[in-house]
């Protein structure tokens, strides 16, 4: 349920005023936001940088962890979120046991560029996993890649090998095949999408430093990791790498009342994926934690990627695309993972209200180490 006396969500106009939004907040509630260096952006001249703010006491045994931006575009909503939240925290989330970690635009460059990659080319929520990888089998996602990306080409050029993709889809399980192909993660197109990389990415170094330097020596830490773009309009469906038997899985469908889902067992909008922030995130730490996705629907499956392919194929022909074309990209991609309409906005918040209080009383009722 929306919290009484809370401001409404408000959607940044870019980056740069998200940033400024979140360490003015900060600042409103006594606390400097710590910042985190990436390299800078030669284009726009700008130093990039994720940005954390820490509220509640340095000794708490709970850490929550709330991020946004892994996905770059998505910060659009993910950073509405965390400013909605610091604008409601001293009157509902302010506890003595439990502190709060906001960070703030885990990929900036893709948030700066509306981009959902990072500027190495990778999907960032692919790329926790070990690397060099040990297994060359080629991917799924190859036998796509080429009616996907390599065919592309803006409408009404490409009229042919749009109609020749809609046939892959035609029915609702040859769709689920296809998503599960395509979006799963590979790691041998690297001018492709959900591309993993070949290294751990400069965005993942910095997560990593985050985490070390506010995660460790916790009895506990929960880390809900913000996103949108998948399900239903408006909806927020709570995501786990985990299987449905795991005991961790199990202690927080009962937080979350049974509505957590497992992207193992095909009923979540999310296929399975491996190298996700949230699985790296637990094994990178010895201590309880848990690890949770919230995905925001936004619009059809289909325009999303749409948007996602017209957005590479800009990138692999950088030279040739003409400016009022590339604007136009980037304009469908952040319409894609951002719907700026009050009902939107207003579901958005409602939903993540309710997700952070079942997660308070759910955390509040079970003891650490339990």
């Amino acid at each position: 349920m929306p919290l009484t006396g809370c401001k409404s969500l408000t959607i940044p106009s870019d980056y740069l005023d998200s940033r400024e939004r979140f360490i003015a907040e900060g600042l409103r509630l006594g606390v400097q936001a710590q910042h985190f260096y990436h390299a800078s952006d030669a284009v726009a001249a700008n130093v990039l940088t994720t940005d954390v703010v820490y509220l509640g006491a340095r000794d708490a045994a709970t850490l929550i962890i709330v991020s946004s931006g892994t996905h770059g575009v998505e910060g659009y909503a993910g950073a509405a979120c965390q400013l909605h939240f610091m604008q409601a925290y001293r009157e509902h989330f302010e506890k003595r046991d439990i502190a709060y970690l906001l960070v703030h635009a885990v990929n900036p460059w893709g948030y700066l560029h509306c981009r959902r990659v990072t500027p190495e080319g990778v999907d960032l929520n692919r790329n926790f996993v070990d690397f060099p990888l040990e297994s060359t089998t080629p991917s799924i996602y190859r036998d796509y890649h080429d009616i996907l990306v390599s065919q592309f080409r803006p409408l009404p050029a490409g009229l042919w090998n749009e109609l020749s993709l809609l046939w892959h889809g035609l029915t609702r399980h040859s769709r689920r095949q296809l998503q599960a192909a395509v979006t799963a993660g590979q790691y041998d197109c690297d001018d492709g999408l959900f591309y993993g990389g070949s290294a751990p990415t400069i965005s993942r170094l910095v997560w990593e430093d985050i985490v070390r330097t506010y995660a460790t020596d916790r009895e506990r830490v929960f880390l809900l990791d913000l996103h949108t773009g998948l399900g239903k309009r408006g909806a927020g469906e709570l995501i786990s790498y985990l299987p449905p038997d795991a005991a961790d899985f199990q202690a927080m469908s009962g937080w979350f009342d049974g509505e957590l889902h497992s992207m193992q067992n095909g009923e979540s909008v999310s296929a399975a994926i491996r190298g996700t922030l949230t699985e790296g995130f637990d094994r990178s730490l010895d201590g309880q934690s848990y690890a949770v996705g919230l995905e925001f629907g936004t619009v059809s499956g289909l325009a999303v990627l749409n948007a996602l392919r017209a957005d590479q194929w800009c990138r692999n022909h950088a030279a040739t695309v003409e400016p009022w074309r590339r604007e136009q990209i980037r304009q469908r991609m952040k319409q894609a993972f951002v719907v700026d309409e009050e009902e939107w906005r207003h579901r958005v918040a409602t939903r993540f209200d309710d997700v952070m209080c079942r997660l308070i009383t759910g955390l509040s009722r079970t003891p650490a180490n339990s």
